[in-house]
């Protein structure tokens, strides 16, 4: 029987699924969820002695790991971005399809992402905070309605999406039904599709220069890469707001510190250069009112991880049925000679 090794976070009941098409064991993170328990590099290459499939979650599978785990013939990445901790090229020369779990993330982000642009327009921390702290009297009754004065209705308000993928596409949906303006930049939406969408194309420029939020759900590339800078966010209008769920290499943090320290701009922020954000870290130092800081949890929720671990499932039965899932993240593997030897093995083995 098939071995597979999982050190992901995982589903029980979808891990009792897994067990009736493979001898499934799980380590490390998979079972406690402390980061400290993440293998490194000489760990997890004697961990995947054996196993024909793993399920990969945050572990580095370097080229060097890889090219000494000579029995692994498939990956199974719970992440929409398997190339993060994957070298996909490394993965595609050895023959090894790695299969994501695309769009796990698809409801839980645009979620979080609104609540963030919500809290900015609302001060609702901030109030709840002296509520409890002081309780709610006769005496600072007025105080606390006060601080909701500088509230702001998310109606009427634009929003500029700087990527229209799954998650852009889902906080549009989301901003819509708060009867707000969108407009979006993604280079590989055409104008036929986004009036099907109800977005409004822009320049990265326009969409800077116009929105009330500026937020961010692009892939980090080559050209996206620190691609919001002094220049665009210059061009925000005064305490326009960035939010940033996606990922910190899309911004020059230093010229956002510079906008939030000059009072210019607003932000809210779930993603950082460096994670933890080191304790000196200049942005602690700016006004919870100008600045929602949150330790990345925008794609956290219960129900995402059933949903990877299901659409991960779907992946797995299709390929061993000698079908190809759609979410394949180096098709061209199986162009490759050396396939037939890895992770063509696997495929259409349960026909």
């Amino acid at each position: 029987m098939l071995r597979l090794l999982c050190t992901a976070e995982f589903d029980d009941r979808w891990t009792e699924e897994f067990r009736k098409l493979a001898v499934m064991d799980r380590v490390g993170f998979s079972l406690d969820k402390d980061p400290e328990k993440r293998m490194g590099k000489e760990e997890i290459i004697k961990a995947l002695q054996g196993y024909d499939i793993h399920i990969s979650g945050y572990e580095k599978l370097s080229e060097e790991v890889l090219y000494q785990c000579p029995d692994l013939k498939l990956i199974l990445s719970v992440r929409d971005g398997p190339e993060e901790n994957i070298d996909i090229q490394a993965c595609t020369k050895l023959g090894i399809p790695v299969l994501f779990s695309s769009g796990r993330c698809e409801r839980s982000v645009p979620e979080f992402t609104f609540l963030a642009m919500m809290m900015m327009a609302k001060p609702v921390l901030a109030a709840s905070r002296v509520f409890r702290t002081e309780k709610w009297t006769n005496k600072n009754d007025l105080r606390l309605r006060r601080i909701n004065e500088s509230s702001t209705e998310m109606s009427g308000k634009t929003v500029g999406i700087v990527g229209l993928g799954r998650n852009g596409l889902g906080l549009a949906a989301r901003c819509r039904a708060f009867q707000m303006h969108v407009t979006g930049y993604d280079p590989y939406v055409d104008k036929r599709r986004s009036d099907a969408l109800q977005i409004n194309l822009a320049t990265l420029e326009e969409l800077f220069s116009i929105s009330d939020f500026v937020v961010l759900m692009a892939r980090v590339t080559d050209e996206t890469r620190h691609m919001i800078d002094t220049r665009l966010l210059g061009m925000m209008k005064q305490d326009a707001c960035l939010v940033n769920t996606a990922r910190a290499a899309l911004v020059d943090t230093r010229a956002l510190e510079n906008a939030l320290k000059e009072g210019r701009i607003r932000a809210a922020l779930d993603v950082f250069d460096q994670e933890p954000l080191p304790e000196d870290s200049a942005l602690y130092a700016i006004p919870e009112e100008r600045l929602l800081l949150t330790p990345h949890l925008a794609g956290v929720s219960e129900e995402r991880i059933v949903y990877q671990s299901e659409k991960l499932y779907q992946a797995l039965t299709l390929y061993l049925g000698g079908q190809l899932p759609p979410n394949i993240a180096n098709r061209e593997v199986f162009d490759m000679d050396i396939f037939k030897e890895r992770g063509g093995i696997l495929y259409g083995c349960m026909r």
